[in-house]
């Protein structure tokens, strides 16, 4: 009878994480959207996703001042590391240690990986 009852927890238990950890995505990907609301310029448009591990923040400037900036990489590049979530933000805790926030700049509905922005290298404290 005692055995039942572990078994029925176990299963009960194994049914709600995948269910909790749905909902913690779900939590970080609002959290992220209103956080950088109200950290980029009103004119750009954003559009947050999960992708695999990743939380994927596209941001779309204004054509001009997209394309601009695409070609001041150093400059977009710093834009990007700015938008990122502070070491202390409580975003962080909302993810897994193996998931990310990465910033990507779209200019005319292209994107490029080598402008993408790993938040965790940036907010990781140099060695």
């Amino acid at each position: 009878m005692i055995r039942a009852r572990w078994i029925l927890v176990f299963a009960m238990a194994f049914c709600v994480l995948p269910r909790a950890a749905g909902a913690d995505e779900a939590a970080a990907k609002v959290s992220l959207t209103q956080e950088l609301e109200q950290r980029v310029p009103r004119n750009w448009q954003i559009h947050v996703r999960w992708r695999e591990a990743t939380l994927l923040a596209s941001f779309m400037p204004p054509y001009q001042e997209a394309f601009d900036l695409w070609y001041q990489p150093d400059l977009l590049l710093a834009k990007m590391k700015g938008l990122c979530p502070a070491l202390g933000d409580p975003i962080w805790h909302m993810l897994m240690p193996n998931q990310d926030i990465v910033m990507e700049p779209t200019v005319g509905g292209k994107t490029a990986a080598e402008m993408r922005v790993s938040c965790r290298s940036v907010v990781r404290a140099p060695i």
